[in-house]
Formats: C-alpha cells, structure tokens, sequence
C-alpha cells in the first residue's frame, strides 16, 4: 500500500503570487481552511490557513511572501503507514504528495484510514477472531495450520494488545464454516 494509489491527484492549489485578497475570496468559496500555494512551475511552495488571513493589514501582498513552509511531504511511492506517522506525529490533516519537487497530490487523514481499512478487510464480509498468543513466531505457525487445515481464507493478520509473555493477534476470516469447530481446533493447537 502506498500513497500513490489513496492520494488525491491534482488538488487546489493556487500559485505563489495571488494576492491574499483572491486568497481568502477563493479559500471562503471553496470552503477551505488550509491551501497549498506553488510556484510557477508547479513545485511546493508552503501553504497557507484561513486563521492565518486573519492577521492580514494589506490584502495585495502575494501569498507568496507570506505563506508557511510546507515542512512536511511524501512521495508517491511512499508508504501509507509512513504518512500516517507524519500526520499523527505532527498533529497534521493532509500531506502534500511531492514528485522531484512538484506537487502532484495530498493525501489526507481519511484517505489513510480508507487505505488501511481496505488492508485490514474491514468491511468485508467475513469473521473477526482475536487469539491469544505467546510472544515468538510458533503459535503463530499453528494458528495459520489450523486455519489452512479447515479451508479458512486469511484476509488479514494484525497485532493487537501486548502483555507480558503473550500478545491478542487479530485474524479476519472468510469461507469459515463451522466458526465452532475452528475456535476449538485452535483453542486444542495452542494448548500443545
């Protein structure tokens, strides 16, 4: 999973010599608190916030002269769990996608959330079942015998809570027929 498949391809931006006046104008218009500005050829440039037009004396200045640095970006091969360290680290709400200095797009909070929600089968019809495991890869191989023995399709494996000699891991399932039976298969498998 990467950023280029969940970002959003050329988003709004306006170009580092609008006034703030066309600004804040084309910000109220399109609804926008945040904005990216780039320079005539298309790279990043900073960006600009509706709290921050507030402040504003005079209005013909470029946004330009005035706008943040973008301190923060990512590639398009980049991957979507390192976007959302740098937005969570960062307390952000999007990050601008850049391509040898050009924005190319934004990926924002949502669209993460939709990409590892596609990743992890949420939504999906199937079965959710949490295990408990001992720390180290055994109890793991033995989940997965069990399951490849009862005809389970895996759609995805998470780690959940750790404690301290086991961790709860977290199987989505499909084509599970007798939920039951696999439950005390496993329940038999990770007493041994």
């Amino acid at each position: 999973m990467n950023v280029a498949t969940y970002m959003r391809r050329d988003p709004d931006t306006l170009p580092d010599d609008t006034s703030l006046a066309e600004v804040k104008q084309f910000m109220e218009e399109k609804g926008y608190g945040l904005l990216l500005v780039v320079d005539s050829g298309g790279a990043l440039k900073g960006f600009i916030t509706r709290g921050a037009l507030k402040e504003v004396k005079d209005w013909e200045i470029p946004v330009g002269d005035v706008c943040f640095e973008a301190r923060f970006a990512v590639s398009k091969s980049d991957t979507l769990e390192k976007a959302a360290l740098i937005l969570l680290e960062n307390r952000l709400v999007l990050l601008p996608v850049v391509d040898s200095g050009q924005l190319v797009g934004v990926i924002t909070q949502g669209d993460i959330l939709l990409g590892l929600a596609r990743a992890l089968g949420i939504g999906l019809e199937g079965t959710r079942m949490t295990v408990r495991l001992r720390q180290g890869p055994d109890d793991v191989y033995k989940v997965l015998a069990v399951l490849r023995e009862a005809g389970v399709r895996l759609i995805s494996m998470v780690h959940g809570s750790s404690y301290e000699n086991d961790r709860e891991v977290i199987f989505r399932l499909q084509e599970i027929s007798d939920k039951e039976g696999v439950r005390a298969e496993l329940e038999a498998a990770l007493r041994g």
